[in-house]
């Protein structure tokens, strides 16, 4: 039997290669136990065991899921494995449900760009310092979401983002793309992989996408019209920022801030 262990910042991550085993995890264990979520895959041998009410089975290459916040019961045909442990408040910030996690299996087929990722991980170990440390243990719990979402198991219920998470990613999308016809709903969709419910219920209470799309594109207009530095012409503002025309900038300008763009750059001038 051996086994390694390092931590890369907050997550733990290990590779063992034991005999068979069986360990069981009751509840005063779980009472005074970690508050992880673990992830292994078993390089070879077999594996099986109870998460909580649910049997589960790992054949050789297959990940398993474990909330270390719930009772389980393992039994493996030994082997090598390897995996991370990642805490609960990480789990739940990347998006995760732990609770709803537990016991779940992906097949060989569903965890190999995870698998490939954890083995060049530790080979590469020696090549990095403390500094880099976290930085590779957040790529593992990055790696494992994109195989959640490969394996379509993010409409599982152990796989959610977070709505504040998802409110910057769309801001940073539109933001990157706001001069661009392509901005659509459909667009954004397709791109951030979420319903037109799911975005429109992000931006309700600003009165929708498309509301905030055009604050954006007239925000980002006043803030050239006061630079002094800029010598864009007002209907080549609105082309780069995706207005059809001066005029129609011009229009929705006054009705947002209660001057014409003109009137915005000419007080702007005044008061240099």
């Amino acid at each position: 039997m051996s086994s390694e262990f390092v931590r890369l910042g907050e997550i733990g991550f290990m590779y063992t290669d034991i005999s068979s085993q069986r360990w069981k995890r009751d509840r005063r264990l779980v009472d005074i136990g970690r508050n992880t979520i673990a992830v292994a895959v078993n390089l070879d041998g077999k594996a099986a065991g109870i998460a909580g009410r649910n049997d589960w089975v790992q054949m050789p290459g297959a990940a398993v899921l474990v909330d270390h916040g719930q009772t389980s019961l393992h039994d493996s045909a030994g082997g090598r494995s390897i995996g991370f442990s990642v805490p609960r408040h990480l789990a739940t910030e990347a998006g995760l449900d732990a609770a709803s996690l537990h016991g779940m299996v992906l097949s060989p087929a569903e965890s190999a760009m995870l698998t490939s990722h954890m083995l060049q991980v530790r080979e590469a170990l020696p090549r990095f310092g403390e500094e880099d440390a976290p930085r590779l243990g957040r790529s593992m719990l990055d790696v494992l979401m994109l195989t959640l979402k490969g394996a379509n198991r993010s409409e599982a219920p152990g796989f959610r983002e977070d709505p504040a998470t998802l409110l910057l990613r769309t801001r940073k999308e539109i933001q990157e793309h706001l001069g661009s016809p392509s901005l659509t709903i459909a667009n954004l969709c397709r791109k951030l992989g979420v319903s037109r419910s799911t975005l429109h219920r992000l931006f309700e209470e600003s009165g929708g996408v498309q509301a905030h799309i055009r604050d954006m594109r007239l925000e980002a207009a006043r803030q050239a019209l006061l630079n002094p530095e800029n010598p864009e012409r007002i209907g080549d503002i609105a082309e780069r920022l995706g207005f059809s025309d001066a005029a129609h900038l011009s229009r929705l300008f006054k009705a947002r801030f209660g001057e014409t763009p003109s009137d915005c750059r000419a007080r702007s001038i005044l008061n240099r």
